[in-house]
């Protein structure tokens, strides 16, 4: 490394130090700093008691439904082990049955996620309750083809999301080099998408 002005940016769980060659030059944008929700538990019930502009989930719900949460895999610094259980509960209240279920791991492209993951981002309860699996997009049995629209985008998502009555999803809201900001449509679009969806809506110039 050049021996130049030395960088610090976070990496997984800590952060690198670094310096670049000679000649070269950044700029490091630093977030601002934002003050920590200080009881996580009692703002996830809080936001889940008093949603923005629809009913609560316990309200959404018959007994019977289908349900499918997506979730993100280990990239992704989503806090899902505080963010699943309260749903499911929120669901168990409006009378969905554990077995109606499906927590789908919305990997996109990435490898498939190890059950050491599973636990970590969801909690060993979890895990051990539910039917965990991830998206399998290259896998034409795993998914349902819906066809091309009228401007030619090919259409496939996984068989759990389109068989439920409900889809819900846990994510983070962040810019994305490619696919614009997470959360919201790639959910679909690339989480719990086939790999011809993802090809189109994954690339530099969208």
């Amino acid at each position: 490394m050049g021996g130049g002005k030395m960088y610090e940016v976070a990496y997984g769980k800590g952060s690198i130090r670094f310096s670049l060659p000679d000649g070269m030059r950044a700029a490091q944008a630093v977030s601002k700093p934002a003050r920590a929700i200080e009881d996580e538990r009692a703002a996830v019930a809080a936001a889940l008691a008093h949603p923005i502009a629809t009913p609560s989930l316990r309200e959404m719900v018959r007994p019977g439904q289908k349900i499918c949460i997506v979730f993100t895999d280990v990239t992704r610094s989503c806090p899902d082990e505080l963010l699943v259980p309260p749903l499911i509960s929120e669901l168990n209240a409006g009378g969905v049955r554990d077995s109606d279920i499906t927590l789908l791991c919305g990997v996109g492209m990435h490898r498939p996620s190890t059950y050491e993951e599973k636990v970590a981002k969801l909690g060993a309860d979890i895990v051990s309750r539910f039917r965990v699996i991830d998206n399998d997009p290259q896998n034409p049995a795993a998914l349902v083809d819906l066809g091309t629209t009228a401007c030619g985008v090919p259409v496939s998502v996984h068989r759990s999301v389109m068989e439920a009555d409900l889809v819900l999803a846990t994510g983070i809201v962040e810019p994305h080099q490619y696919g614009g900001y997470s959360g919201g449509r790639k959910t679909l679009a690339v989480g719990a998408a086939g790999e011809a969806l993802i090809a189109h809506t994954m690339v530099p110039h969208l």
